[in-house]
């Protein structure tokens, strides 16, 4: 059985081969510690929206997460309250 050099490929690579390979173990804890290993991303910190009221979170909390998903948040149908 030939080696997989996991280090030499890309992130999309990896993940890629992951799916193809489901069950091949040392790949998905070769991409898990990969996943594991990049910086966290902080939406909102703890304690930043503790000042607002809650009408006043909502739109940040929506933009933070449209921007970081990548998908709209849908609006309130005021008709259906």
């Amino acid at each position: 059985m030939t080696q997989v050099n996991y280090a030499a490929m890309s992130d999309q690579e990896l993940k890629q081969y992951c799916l193809t390979h489901r069950d091949d173990e040392a790949v998905f804890h070769a991409y898990m510690d990969r996943r594991n290993a990049r910086p966290k991303k902080t939406l909102i910190a703890a304690g930043e929206l503790d000042h607002l009221p809650f009408v006043e979170q909502q739109p940040i909390i929506s933009e933070r997460m449209t921007a970081h998903f990548n998908v709209p948040i849908p609006k309130k149908n005021p008709e259906l309250g």
